[in-house]
């Protein structure tokens, strides 16, 4: 059997979407110490597995990690032969919360967030013995920085934190003039190719596509590229994909792409979502991308391609990422396997109201989420903790802009840190128009964004048309414990109990039959079960937590997924 890097020769490096040939992955065992002292330590008395937080046990620490807590991590290395050493990126996928960077003494920068990249450019270094040291406080209550499914009080919802280095962190040598950054943007409905590139020094930079291994074009990149002679769309059924070379003097960055377009159509007197000017129904479960030994972090990347994989097998078409940024290569896998993506941005601000929270589900509360008050019960009531995240917007598309199979932003969940969702979706939409946005999945509905977006879990579905699209963008939840794979044996959470997986399939298909489907002639064109796996204390997934028992039957899952497909 061909392994996946063979099958899919991108997923071999950190970013299947930016790769140089020249990286240096700096993954494995750190140094490591925690205390509660800002300063640089002199001894480091332990070892720490990057990339896993340091709660978890697959990083060999398993800690709790105070607001008042420093982490110090250590990683001596040396360069490979072939590195030039002109100069070095060093790149961060994910640090929570608020850290420094020093190279052999040297301080690199400051970054804050949790959940997006940042890198340094460096010059000459050492051929041997290089150090880097990375500073790291995480505060998981500050009502500032995005924090998702994390909390000091784990239960229900709600997990464990996720502290220090949890993503990879790696070297990429570069010479002096070099592509920095770009977007790639496919034009369906012309059969071309627009790529703004951002560049360190002058000159021309140059293209060469390839399609299925076989190179189809190449020249310098002025305009448009012309690919009508070889115009292959990508969809759910045909993931069509290319790759292409960006050539800047002695720099080389290789990415992927493919020919889709995401916009509303009109089916049966009903706006619905539409792929490639299509209507599609987009049948997809909540994604948490939480596994027990490594927390927010994926294992491996067969553990990625397992989750991805075994959803399609069901029929799912589509994953919502929920309340978290993903290793780049899961979006990837998306790609290559033909899974429509729903991206959720990360939630922050001040511990949200249990009261408002608990019984949104029930009580249709009409909030205006510009005024201060309103703001306040949502937790954004610090200027500061709104101004982040309003800034970090261009941080998510600046990330994720080259996915092809990244359809929709989700802008806010249930009124967690909402506020100005109006002003946000603008500002999102003007970021990047090539998405649609589910300005505010759940409730608190401000009538803006392109998605009448609704959970549903206590009541049986009665959803009425709407002028946007009509999406279910939650609901299920059946909980059901399987015997030997409980994280925790008490306190497990869901939406309703059954005994067995024949209890569970037979209670999801009837779910499915008689009231998703009815639905569709109201103009229903997105339904997002939850959801993927169990996560710490919720035991309603279709996997367990470890992923060793799919509770649900296979073949019975697939004629739900296909009986919800949109006749041609």
């Amino acid at each position: 059997m061909e392994s996946l890097i063979q099958l899919y020769p991108g997923l071999a490096y950190p970013n299947p979407y930016f790769r140089r040939e020249s990286f240096l992955s700096l993954d494995g065992e750190w140094d490591f110490a925690m205390d509660k002292t800002p300063f640089l330590p002199k001894e480091y008395n332990e070892k720490i597995i990057v990339p896993f937080a340091v709660e978890t046990p697959a990083s060999g620490i398993k800690r709790h990690v105070g607001k008042d807590d420093r982490l110090h991590y250590r990683k001596v290395f040396d360069l490979p032969e072939h590195f030039r050493n002109e100069h070095t990126v060093i790149k961060f996928q994910a640090v929570d919360q608020v850290c420094d960077v020093y190279l052999n003494g040297a301080h690199l920068g400051h970054h804050e967030g949790g959940y997006l990249p940042f890198e340094f450019t460096v010059g000459q270094l050492k051929r041997e013995g290089n150090v880097l040291q990375v500073e790291v406080s995480d505060d998981t209550d500050s009502p500032v920085y995005p924090r998702g499914k994390q909390s000091n009080h784990p239960g229900g919802i709600w997990y464990t934190p996720t502290s220090g280095i949890y993503g990879t962190v790696y070297l990429e040598d570069v010479p002096s003039d070099r592509i920095e950054h770009f977007r790639l943007n496919p034009d369906f409905d012309n059969r071309s190719l627009l790529i703004y590139v951002k560049k360190h020094g002058e000159g021309d930079v140059r293209y060469v596509i390839r399609y299925q291994g076989d190179r189809i074009a190449s020249g310098l990149l002025n305009g448009p590229i012309d690919c009508s002679a070889f115009f292959h769309p990508w969809d759910i059924d045909h993931p069509n994909m290319y790759e292409i070379d960006l050539l800047f003097g002695e720099d080389k960055v290789t990415s992927q792409f493919g020919f889709r377009k995401f916009a509303p159509v009109m089916r049966d007197e009903h706006r619905v979502f539409g792929l490639n000017g299509k209507p599609t129904f987009l049948s997809g479960v909540l994604d948490q991308g939480y596994w027990p030994e490594s927390g927010l972090t994926c294992p491996s990347l067969e553990a990625a391609y397992f989750d991805v994989s075994i959803m399609k097998k069901l029929g799912f078409n589509t994953l919502r990422k929920h309340i978290k940024v993903e290793d780049m290569r899961f979006y990837a896998l998306c790609d290559y396997l033909g899974i429509i993506v729903i991206q959720d941005i990360v939630n922050g601000g001040a511990p949200y109201k249990n009261w408002l929270i608990m019984s949104a589900p029930f009580i249709a509360y009409h909030f205006d989420d510009k005024k201060k008050k309103k703001q306040a019960l949502f937790g954004r009531e610090a200027e500061a903790s709104r101004t982040f995240f309003t800034q970090s917007l261009s941080g998510y598309v600046d990330c994720l802009y080259n996915v092809t199979s990244l359809a929709i932003y989700t802008l806010f969940n249930e009124g967690w840190g909402q506020f100005d969702a109006a002003k946000n979706t603008k500002l999102l939409s003007e970021l990047d128009p090539t998405r649609l946005i589910d300005s505010t999945s759940g409730w608190f509905d401000q009538g803006c964004g392109d998605f009448s977006s609704n959970h549903v879990y206590f009541k049986k579905l009665k959803l009425e048309p709407s002028d946007r699209i009509l999406a279910l963008t939650e609901f299920g939840g059946y909980s059901y414990r399987v015997k030997g794979h409980l994280y925790i044996n008490k306190r497990n959470f869901g939406y309703g109990k059954v005994k067995d997986g024949a209890a569970l399939t037979a209670k999801i298909k009837a779910l499915y039959q008689e009231q998703v489907l009815p639905l569709l002639a109201k103009g229903l064109s997105v339904a997002i079960y939850t959801q993927l796996s169990d996560v710490e204390n919720e035991t309603n997934g279709l996997l367990t937590y470890d992923r060793a028992v799919l509770k649900v039957d296979e073949s019975t899952m697939r004629q739900i997924n296909e009986a919800l497909r949109f006749s041609e």
